[in-house]
This record gives C-alpha cells, structure tokens and sequence, in this order.
C-alpha cells in the first residue's frame, strides 16, 4: 500500500468510502481449508501472584485442504498466508462470555504434507509455500504461541482474508520510526521479540476468570483464509473442552478427550451453551458473519431472565449497537453489558426506551473474533423475534444486520402500578407450572412476596380497568363497586418470609378468550401505609385466552 494511500484512507472512511469491492471480491473456487483437530492449550507465561496474576496461553491447531485448490501458505512478509485466531470462553452462572482479552493472530507459515485428513497430494517433496490437496498441516502450541509470528487483528480484514504489510507490526517493531516510514521489510526481529514478556501478544487471561467453581471452559481456534467463500468457513472454526487449575506454579489445562481429537467439534464456540439457542447473519455478500446466541430462564418471582452472547465471526465492519424489541408496558431490570476488557469507561451504554432496549457502543465496537455480553430481566416472557446490530464502520452492504432469536414480546400478565407499605411494598406476579392463563389451565397461580410474615391478605379483581387514588401513595389499580364488579377472588396468610400462593385454575370455557382481569393484594399490617392497618401489592392485570396477541 502507497504512502499516498494510508495517509488518505482515514479521510476516505469519513466520506463513506471503503476499500471493498461490492460483494466478496477475491473468491478463489474450490478454496475450502478445514478446521480439523485441536490437541491442547498449553500455559505460556504468568504475570504477578495467584490468584490476582495474569495468565498467557496458546493452542495447538491442525487445518486440512478440503478443496480442489492448492491454498497458498506463504510466511511474512509475504501476504497471502493463513491467519489464525483465538477465543477462551467460559460458561457459568447461566452466562457463556469471552473470557481471553483481545489476542493477537498467527501468521502462518510453510505447510507440511501430513495426511490427517485425507490422502495428500503433494507428495514428499511438496508443500512449503503452499497447502496441497488433501494435505493436512498442523501447528503445535509452541508455534501458534511463537511471538515472531504474532500480530494484531485490527490489521487484518477478516471478511476478504487479506493483510497489508506495509507499516504492520511486523514491518515497524517494537521501536517504530517516524510515521508512514513503511517498506514492507520484517523490523520485527527474534532479538526484539526475546526481550518480551512470556504473556506480551498471547492469549490471555486473568487468573480470576480461570478460578470459578462449578464453570466450565472452552477454547476457538479460526483459520482466516484469503479469498475462501463465505459458504465454505463454517468448518474453519472449532472448539473444545478443557478444565484449568493452579498447581501451585502454573495452569494445568488438560483437555476433554485427551490428546488428540478428543470432544473437538466444528461450528463457532457457542454452540457450547447448553440450552441457548445460535442463530446467524451475515451482511449479505458484502461482509463477514455475527452469531446472535440468547438462553432465557425463568420465570423467576415474575421475571424472565435474558443473556445474550454475540459473537463477530469475521465481520470487518464490525458492530457498534445491539438492540432488541420489547412489549410496551414490559418491566426491564438489571440490564448489563461486558466486553473483552477490563476498562469500565468503554463499556456500551443502555437505554431502555417504551418498546425497545439498546445498547450503544461509542468507539468500542465488537470487531472479529471476540463475543460481547448483554442481559436484563423482564416480566414478559420470550418469543420468536429478532435483534438488529448497526455496523461501526462504513461500507458496502446493509448498515444492519437483523438476525432472527428470541425477545421479550409475550406480556400476558401486565404490571399496573406499585403497590404501598411503610417499607418495600409486597408484590403480586403470575406463577404456577403455566403462569399464563390459558383456556382450561389448571395449574395457573398468582403468587405474592414481600409481605409481613403471617399477614393476612385479601385478594380483589374488577374486570374494569383503571386507577384509583387512595391516599399516602397508594393506589387502587381496578374500578367498581365490592360486591358488583370488584370481586374478592382468594385470602390467606403469609409465611414467615412473607410469601403466599393463590391457585386460579382457568376453566375450559371458551367465553373467557380475551378476558382480563385487574387483581390486587390488601394486607392487613398494623401501621400500614393505608389509614394506618393495611398494606396493598402492585395491581397485576391477568389477560385469559389462547389467541391473545403477544403485546397488549
């Protein structure tokens, strides 16, 4: 790349353009390198005292030529050449999240002819600068965590497969001369990289992230491949297994399986979450693939919880918002985000609006090869829906990618208002085995917390909406007369952590599709907010039916 070029290519961006052709503009057909085997991940180096140290690691990865085309394997400076990277992640506590920083890639180099997966065709004499057909070639750990060929991904343009020399890392080294002094030239030297640290450009981990108990622990490799479709890179990415712990001088980290193949899989890292569901989008054949993962549990004391994992494959322009569509009237909590850093100050902003919640990412986009969390909870239960990403940079194809999962759009049971006492007032919310009521369910309840242990209380339901003031901050959240359309439906006492449960079997009588009913807890409770002797739950209006539609 010209020195005229990179001096203009900032300005370039900020008019919208970009050095993509339209569409996936290298192909090269019969171009398909899998992902075969991944025998181990092996400690590198530790930084600082355990259990507060950082760790450094590599993979062992071994790729085999699938197509009809030899795939070239040049070392650098040369610049068509695999790149391979890397992900550590970890599920627990329901969430699945990157738990590696932001690590540096393999440039490959000079291919051998083993014959792992097929019959190789190069013969004894071939390979070097190129993977034949049906070869194999594999790099141990030692060589996919060799420093000399480790370099940033922000370099690389994982969508086209391709890499500049000029003015890289390689090119500059460790004491860069002055700005736009590039000539594509190695300054990157083993002298300079013998006077790194044993974590310094590795994968790596806090030993905090490595000392959960009950997680468990999976490590990605990917094989960035210049001009391979984007059809065939589902097997360039794999996974596996393994369970880390301190042996009082390093991190043990034996695989599943052993060595070998072991429970080695091909597919993107989250396909570990068990119970999530991983959908996909890739912005058409213009740039790289994002995995959307979620897995909703719950409900819990009214509340479904929402974690969501999205992982950028290989998309070059990167994610920059992450938004999802919610019922209006829906309750969002605890809403959260994590990164692949430690910098509290990048971390995305949330806004939580009347029909959507997003997340917004500043300068801090997800680029290729890491995952970002985001979660809440919310009372309304999930559905079929989709989520939209803004891309973060400009260029060719859609500027958002909408990737079909799961969403907070099933509110059948409507928060009205908060409820009043002294202290937190109690609450009222759907439960049972079905907490929707449905035609003919006989095991819907209602279910109230927060009470004082052994208190009376009194359940009302007026199938006529509104809200009635009632003084010192409480609210009747129904309308009628007792007796004609305020009706009480249910009483008991509380127990000694103040939690009662009414059962409201739904008969099978097809009338009641689309009835709503407005409820509401009156606790007896000397010194109460209201007139002195009662505490009231939140109003919780209950829609009846099978056909109802998903949002109020």
């Amino acid at each position: 790349m010209s020195v005229r070029l990179r001096v203009l290519l900032p300005l370039l961006a900020l008019l919208g353009f970009s050095l993509h052709a339209q569409g996936q503009s290298n192909i090269v057909p019969g171009t398909d390198v899998r992902l075969a085997k991944m025998d181990l991940i092996a400690h590198n180096g530790h930084a600082g005292s355990f259990p507060n140290g950082l760790a450094s690691f590599s993979l062992s990865t071994t790729a085999c030529n699938l197509g009809t085309v030899k795939v070239p394997w040049d070392g650098p400076m040369n610049e068509n050449h695999p790149l391979i990277s890397f992900i550590v992640t970890r599920e627990s506590n329901g969430r699945f999240e990157q738990i590696s920083d932001y690590s540096y890639v393999k440039h490959g180099f000079f291919a051998l002819t083993s014959n792992y997966c097929n019959v190789c065709q190069e013969g004894p004499f071939g390979g070097g600068d190129v993977l034949g057909i049906g070869c194999s070639d594999t790099y141990k750990a030692s060589n996919n965590g060799d420093q000399f060929y480790l370099g940033p991904p922000a370099e690389i343009d994982p969508w086209l497969g391709m890499w500049d020399n000029n003015c890289s890392f390689f090119d500059q080294g460790l004491a860069p001369v002055a700005p736009f002094d590039c000539d594509g030239n190695r300054s990157l030297s083993q002298g300079q990289v013998n006077t790194m640290g044993s974590t310094t450009n590795r994968i790596r981990i806090q030993d905090k992230d490595l000392n959960v108990a009950g997680a468990n622990y999976f490590y990605q490799g990917f094989y960035t491949i210049r001009g391979e479709p984007e059809a065939d890179r589902r097997n360039n990415i794999g996974h596996r297994q393994f369970t880390p712990s301190w042996n009082g001088n390093e991190w043990a980290t034996p695989s599943v399986g052993g060595v070998g193949q072991g429970d080695f899989a091909n597919g993107p890292v989250l396909d570990r979450w068990v119970g999530a569901t991983v959908t996909s989008i890739a912005n058409g054949n213009d740039d790289g693939r994002v995995y959307v993962a979620v897995k909703v549990t719950g409900p819990v004391d009214g509340k479904y919880r929402y974690e969501y994992a999205v992982q950028n494959r290989d998309n070059f322009r990167g994610v920059n918002s992450f938004s999802l569509p919610i019922c209006s009237g829906a309750r969002v909590f605890d809403a959260g985000f994590k990164d692949v850093d430690i910098d509290a100050g990048n971390d995305w902003s949330i806004a939580v609006g009347t029909n959507d919640i997003t997340w917004t990412g500043g300068t801090n986009a997800l680029r290729w090869n890491s995952i970002y969390n985001f979660w809440f909870e919310s009372d309304a239960a999930p559905v079929n829906g989709s989520v939209s990403m803004d891309a973060a940079d400009p260029g060719p194809g859609l500027n958002t990618l909408v990737c079909a999962t799961q969403v907070p759009q099933a509110l059948y049971n409507v928060y009205l208002g908060d409820g009043c006492a002294p202290g937190v007032a109690p609450e009222l919310y759907a439960s049972g085995s079905a907490p929707q009521a449905t035609i003919g369910n006989p095991n819907f309840e209602l279910t109230s917390t927060g009470n004082q242990p052994n208190q009376l209380q009194l359940l009302f339901m007026s199938g006529m909406s509104g809200t009635v003031p009632l003084g010192s901050g409480c609210n009747q959240y129904f309308l009628g007369q007792l007796g004609g359309s305020i009706l009480q439906v249910g009483s008991g006492t509380a127990d000694a952590s103040g939690k009662l449960v009414y059962a409201i079997p739904v008969p099978a009588k097809p009338a009641l599709e689309g009835f709503s009913a407005n409820l509401q807890g009156l606790s007896v409770h000397v010194g109460g907010a209201l007139l002195g002797s009662f505490d009231l739950t939140n109003g919780l209006r209950v829609r009846v039916g099978d056909a109802l539609p998903t949002c109020p």
